[in-house]
């Protein structure tokens, strides 16, 4: 028992120095998007339908150039309980914007995430009611509405047919998808789940690769001068 005890204790220390790191680094790296101009641009392509994800790709793509996918394919989505169709219009290890749409009503749980995430309505509403809410006051956000969701919160989402609602947020990214894969490998759904994977695994390449670039452009112009 003491055996046990002692390396549950270990476990709990190295569990909680890996927290700290990533922490840690999350709070002090830069990130290629602004929250306050991904809301604007978001609130401003608020319309009807399906279409206000191309005006916002178009938008991001003016601000954000290459950071935006360059092909943006919608997949079949399930999440806590939730059926959707979700498109990437940005994929990384630590920041993520993604586009979800509601063919029919669908209620579920936002579950529980290693990020922090703002999202707008772009069409339809949603409602939603945070599961430490001490009253059963229900949220409701229209189109051109902005919610957030903080890291570790977890809430009851219940979104209206054809809604669209589009998400931006910050943090260790792969812990997220633990909310979805399960579900989505469980309930046989392999070629939706592996279509979104490859999409957001393409985004996160196409990502890289310009970073790389910038950075290895930057070192070229500033350290590796040469005169003739």
């Amino acid at each position: 028992m003491g055996f046990f005890f002692s390396r549950l204790f270990r476990y709990i220390i190295v569990f909680f120095a890996l927290y700290s790191g990533t922490q840690y680094v999350l709070k002090n790296k830069g990130y290629n998007f602004s929250p306050k101009e991904f809301k604007s641009l978001a609130e401003k392509a608020k319309g009807e339908g399906i279409s206000t994800v191309a005006k916002l790709a178009s938008d991001l793509k003016k601000v954000y150039g290459p950071l935006i996918s360059k092909d943006l394919v919608w997949s079949g989505f399930q999440a806590g309980g939730m059926q959707l169709k979700a498109l990437v219009l940005h994929g990384g290890l630590t920041e993520f914007i993604v586009a979800f749409q509601a063919p029919f009503a669908t209620t579920g749980r936002s579950g529980i995430h290693f990020a922090n995430s703002t999202c707008t309505v772009l069409s339809g509403s949603v409602q939603r009611v945070s599961d430490i809410a001490s009253s059963d006051n229900i949220e409701t956000f229209a189109a051109g509405g902005n919610f957030r969701q903080t890291e570790f919160e977890s809430s009851l989402f219940s979104i209206k047919e054809k809604s669209v609602v589009v998400c931006y947020g910050r943090g260790f990214v792969p812990f997220s998808s633990l909310w979805a894969l399960p579900q989505n490998i469980l309930g046989g759904d392999l070629a939706s789940t592996a279509r979104f994977q490859f999409s957001y695994l393409r985004s996160m390449y196409e990502s890289l690769a310009h970073t790389a670039m910038n950075t290895y452009n930057h070192v070229k112009k500033t350290y590796l001068k040469t005169e003739l």
